[in-house]
């Protein structure tokens, strides 16, 4: 019968001395997907699930997963989070509240997190559910665990040296730690993964999401899921807004969420995200959301589309 892990062992061994030898070269005749699967099977993966990984595998997608993930960081950013914030976002948040007004009381009363900071994150994260991302999730996380592939690796500081406004050594080393750090924490989700498809909680062929992985309306990676994901059946649902909602609360009450404490409010949003205008606009928006409303004359009931900026 086919053993993986006899056919892995020795690669295995090559690549436990390239970690404690950094000069050595992985043989050129180990492949990417090779190079994954033999981390993976370190890790204790399973053999029924790395042969679903490799069979649904987008490779066509490799290429941009790796430069989005670990050269986002050259893009100049702007952006504070004190942006101005349109009326008609501001709109489509307070209907998303109203309409699932239930929920989001059970929310605050579990996990006494405001329903306007949950309600601002999931529309700063996929507009509410609108826009979940269209990457294969387990093809990412896959191309993600290639990332410190020599060859992989040589073609994104090719990348870097064309991107960035300038480059050198502190670039190209910064390039090489998320690299391997990412590689590494790819791994770990992939097993996070097997575990959400074991149990028969998502249906991982056609699970998709963002270039990092995660999915649903809240954008949870799959230990995150394990970890935080709420609901009142027995399996989460992260594409439902009462779902979602109850994760977000849970999330950020479990990171450190308090009430009258804007630090650890920072720091909970800073574990969702550690882009600082994030959470300053996430912060922003909820504040805007508790704005005394209108008066509610006629004008301003057919003033609802065309509602102010904050």
């Amino acid at each position: 019968m086919f053993d993986l892990r006899a056919k892995f062992l020795f690669p295995i061994l090559l690549l436990a001395a390239c970690a404690a030898n950094p000069a050595f070269r992985v043989p050129s005749s180990m492949g990417p997907n090779e190079y994954a699967a033999q981390k993976l099977v370190a890790k204790g993966i399973h053999k029924e699930f790395l042969d679903l990984i490799l069979k649904t595998y987008r490779d066509d997608q490799r290429h941009q997963v790796l430069e989005l993930n670990l050269l986002g960081f050259l893009r100049a950013n702007q952006a504070t989070g004190n942006e101005q914030i349109p009326g008609w976002e501001l709109q489509r948040v307070k209907k998303f509240l109203e309409n699932h007004k239930k929920t989001f009381k059970e929310a605050e009363r579990q996990f006494r997190v405001p329903k306007e900071v949950i309600a601002s994150l999931l529309w700063v994260e996929t507009k509410h559910g609108r826009d979940v991302g269209t990457f294969h999730v387990s093809s990412a996380l896959f191309s993600l665990a290639q990332a410190d592939y020599p060859t992989l690796l040589d073609e994104l500081l090719d990348s870097a040296r064309k991107k960035a406004a300038e480059y050198d050594k502190v670039v190209e080393a910064r390039i090489q730690e998320r690299s391997h750090s990412k590689s590494d924490w790819a791994v770990g989700e992939l097993i996070a993964l097997q575990e959400i498809h074991e149990r028969g909680w998502k249906n991982v062929e056609k699970l998709h999401g963002s270039f990092s992985g995660a999915f649903g309306m809240a954008q949870f990676v799959p230990s995150s899921y394990l970890t935080w994901a709420k609901s009142k059946r027995a399996k989460p649902n992260l594409f439902q807004a009462e779902d979602s909602i109850l994760s977000v609360a849970n999330y950020l009450n479990s990171n450190g969420w308090k009430r009258r404490d804007t630090q650890a409010q920072m720091d909970a949003l800073f574990h969702y995200n550690r882009d600082k205008a994030y959470v300053t606009h996430i912060l922003k928006m909820s504040k805007c959301l508790r704005s005394p409303p209108p008066s509610r004359t006629k004008k301003a009931k057919r003033a609802t589309a065309s509602a102010k900026a904050c």
